[in-house]
C-alpha cells in the first residue's frame, strides 16, 4: 500500500480561487501590448509586480478577475526596486471598489516539494492556475547573487512575471520572475523571488520608495579543486590554501571599491562576522538575512600569504543603470539578463566541472 500526495488535495479549491481574485492583468502601453501579473498586498489597491513588467511604463491599465466587470483601472508606479526585478503600483479605484482582496506574503516557511500554484497570464492566457512544486529553496537570483530565488516546477511562460506563487494557505511565498526555456519550450524549472527577499524589498520601497542591498563589491568565487588548478597555472607564485574552501578574490582593479576597502587579489575570504562563509550563498545569507546595511563595517577573516587575518570592511552597495540593463535585457525575451557590471559577480573558473553554487 502507499500513498500519493498531491497539490489538488494539498491546495483546496477555494485557496486557489481567493489567490486568483487578488491576482490582476498588468498591461504596460510602452511595451506595444505587452502584458504581465500583479498580485495585491493590501485591501486599498496596492499591487506587487516585476519590475521588468512595467519598464518604462507612461500608461499602466489593470484589470481584476471579475467577470461581470471588463473595466480596466489605471494604477501608478509608486516604487521600484530594479535589482530583485519587483515594483509597487498604486491603483486608483472608485470608493466601491474598496477593500480589494489581497495575499500575504509568507517570509519565513518553505520547504522542498511543498506544494505550490502559479497564478497569472502565459502567453496572454489570464488567470491561467499551474500545479507544482518545490524544487530549491535557495538559488540565487539572475541579476546578483543577493536576492534568492526558489526554483519551482508550476509551469509559467511570458505573461506570468510578477504573478504570485502560493502555498496551501494561500500566502504568497514567492514572486514568479523567469524560467528556464531552451529552444523555447517549457522544461520545469522556473524561478520566483523568494518570499524573504520580496517582504524586504516591500518594506524598503514602502519606507524610502527604492532598495539599497549590501554587497561585497567582490569579485570573487569560490576556491575548491579546480580552481586551486587554475590559479596555480595563472600565478605560479600563488600558494593556495590546502583543504580551505572560502572565496577567493580573482579580480581587484586599482582604486575599485574593495581596493580602496583594503582588500587584495587572491585574498581569500573565509568568514564574515565570525561566520563561516564557502560559497556565495554563504554571502548572501548572512548579509541578507542580518539584514545588514550598505556602510556597515563588518568583520572579515581572510587568509593573506599563507596568514590568517581579520579585516575590518565597509559593506557597499549594488549600483546599476537600470533603463539601460532593461532595456538590454528586453531585446532577449526570455533569456536571463547580463550581471550589472556595477556589482561584480561570483566569477566562475575556467573547467568542466561545474563548482557548488551557480548564478
Amino acid at each position: 500500500v502507499f500513498f500519493v500526495s498531491t497539490a489538488w488535495a494539498q491546495i483546496p479549491t477555494h485557496i486557489i480561487e481567493e489567490a486568483r481574485d487578488a491576482t490582476v492583468l498588468v498591461a504596460n502601453a510602452a511595451t506595444d501590448g505587452g502584458m504581465g501579473s500583479g498580485v495585491l498586498i493590501n485591501d486599498q489597491g496596492l499591487i506587487l509586480t516585476n519590475y521588468h513588467v512595467i519598464h518604462r511604463a507612461e500608461e499602466l491599465k489593470i484589470w481584476f478577475w471579475d467577470q461581470d466587470n471588463s473595466n480596466s483601472y489605471s494604477g501608478e508606479v509608486i516604487a521600484i526596486d530594479p535589482i530583485a526585478d519587483l515594483a509597487l503600483i498604486q491603483m486608483d479605484l472608485p470608493a466601491h471598489q474598496i477593500p480589494t482582496p489581497f495575499l500575504k506574503i509568507e517570509s519565513n516557511d518553505w520547504a522542498i516539494a511543498q506544494e505550490v500554484v502559479a497564478i497569472g497570464h502565459p502567453m496572454g492566457i489570464q488567470w491561467t492556475v499551474s500545479l507544482g512544486h518545490i524544487s530549491h529553496t535557495d538559488r540565487t537570483g539572475r541579476i546578483t547573487p543577493y536576492v534568492a530565488t526558489l526554483q519551482h516546477s508550476a509551469e509559467i511562460h511570458q505573461g506570468n512575471s510578477g504573478g504570485p506563487l502560493i502555498n496551501s494557505e494561500g500566502d504568497v511565498v514567492g514572486i514568479n520572475t523567469y524560467l528556464l526555456m531552451p529552444d523555447r519550450k517549457w522544461s520545469g524549472i522556473a524561478y520566483a523571488i523568494r518570499g524573504d527577499i520580496v517582504q524586504w524589498s516591500v518594506n524598503q520601497m514602502i519606507e524610502t520608495g527604492q532598495t539599497a542591498y549590501p554587497a561585497l563589491k567582490l569579485n570573487v568565487r569560490q576556491l575548491n579543486e579546480y580552481g586551486v588548478r587554475y590559479l596555480n597555472d595563472k600565478y605560479p607564485n600563488f600558494i593556495a590554501p590546502i583543504n580551505v574552501y572560502g572565496m577567493i578574490v580573482l579580480e581587484l582593479k586599482p582604486g575599485s571599491y574593495a581596493d580602496l576597502n583594503g582588500m587584495k587579489l587572491l585574498d581569500v575570504v573565509i568568514a564574515i562576522d565570525g561566520e563561516p562563509i564557502n560559497h556565495m550563498l554563504d554571502v548572501s545569507n548572512i548579509l541578507m538575512g542580518r539584514h545588514y546595511e550598505p556602510g556597515r563595517v563588518v568583520e572579515l577573516l581572510i587568509i593573506r600569504d599563507q596568514h590568517i587575518r581579520k579585516l575590518e570592511y565597509t559593506l557597499g552597495t549594488i549600483e546599476m543603470d537600470h533603463l539601460e540593463f532593461y532595456d538590454e535585457s528586453s531585446k532577449k525575451p526570455g533569456s536571463p539578463a547580463p550581471l550589472p557590471p556595477d556589482e561584480p559577480q561570483e566569477e566562475e573558473f575556467p573547467q568542466t566541472v561545474p563548482p557548488h553554487g551557480e548564478k
